[in-house]
């Protein structure tokens, strides 16, 4: 009597409800429901994207080296003894959190005579009225693109006479906290009493993706330095978001007559007017796909994306529009 034994062909179940938690700006854990097996599972693959992360046993899941203010997606696979490899589970994204960074003092010690009457690059347009040598505009911000020039203008404000300003604009590219490293230093003028003053720069290649810290400074009869404190004039913080030459070009397709709201949206439904027979794409600003899908009922779930902003590219009629929106 000859026993033949029939090949294990069957693929565990898919893993269920995978979910993210406790994510820093380096790490985040992911946890799922088991699954089964004929015979016995052995063992589940994490996935960054498309890249095999690690594998564990388990149903928990602690990513490290993960980079700061950065998008990511993950999925798992469960597998058997006989090499059986389920399908994917959900797709989680994740958002790691910003690090903490503390830059240096800087400041004008009186704002009397002169100070920075108005601040404009991109979106910004601040009109400051502060009456303190410092001012924190960091909640204010703008969207830069890699390997794209600006125009930052700087309007003095002075109480009478005219005096000579000295300015400098600063923007931490590296996001390490300090304004110390090579190409830092975008712009800077010698003093006069012209106004308003303009510069141009580009924003490098090179640049860290994500929202990072501008400084602003204007002081009296000579270009200021990064962490000065000097005797007359102001320095203002702003936040500069800085986004992918790939994200550029969604954002660039031609736009047409949608509309979406709420936004911000903070419910797990965005409304979209006049599309129909509509598909979507969530982008997220690294220009990475987060979901995607038909519009259902004038609506997109955005129940499963997580807190910030990203880029809806809706496609009708052999034509896209791209709407920016932001999750809360």
């Amino acid at each position: 009597m000859v026993n033949v034994t029939t090949p294990d062909t069957t693929a565990p179940t898919v893993p269920a409800s995978l979910t993210v938690s406790g994510t820093t700006s380096t790490t985040t854990n992911l946890s799922w429901t088991a699954s089964t097996d004929n015979v016995a599972v052995t063992g589940y693959d994490v996935y960054k994207g498309v890249t095999l992360q690690g594998t564990t046993s388990g149903t928990t899941y602690s990513v490290t080296g993960l980079t700061a203010s950065t998008a990511y997606t993950f999925t798992v696979k469960a597998k058997d003894v006989a090499g059986n490899v389920s399908p994917s589970s959900n797709i989680v994204n994740v958002t790691t959190l910003a690090n903490t960074l503390i830059y240096c003092t800087s400041q004008g010690n009186s704002v009397a005579s002169e100070k920075i009457g108005k601040v404009v690059l991109g979106t910004i347009s601040n009109t400051s009225t502060g009456g303190t040598g410092y001012e924190n505009f960091t909640a204010i911000s703008t969207n830069t693109f890699r390997g794209t020039a600006y125009t930052i203008t700087i309007t003095p404000s002075w109480t009478s006479t005219k005096y000579k300003e000295g300015y400098a604009v600063w923007i931490d590219y590296n996001r390490d906290g300090d304004f110390a490293d090579a190409g830092e230093l975008v712009w800077s003028k010698t003093a006069s009493t012209t106004t308003p003053v303009s510069g141009s720069f580009t924003i490098p290649a090179t640049a860290v993706i994500g929202s990072t810290r501008m400084r602003v400074s204007m002081k009296y009869n000579a270009i200021p330095t990064s962490c000065e404190v000097f005797s007359f004039g102001q320095v203002e913080d702003y936040t500069v978001n800085i986004v992918s030459s790939t994200a550029k070009l969604i954002e660039s397709i031609k736009v047409q007559n949608i509309n979406i709201y709420p936004n911000p949206v903070k419910g797990a439904v965005l409304n979209i007017s006049s599309a129909e027979n509509a598909t979507y794409r969530v982008i997220n600003l690294l220009g990475q796909e987060v979901s995607k899908g038909k519009v259902e009922n004038g609506a997109v779930s955005v129940t499963n994306i997580n807190t910030g902003t990203y880029l809806l590219e809706i496609t009708t009629n052999g034509q896209s529009v791209i709407k920016r929106f932001i999750k809360q």
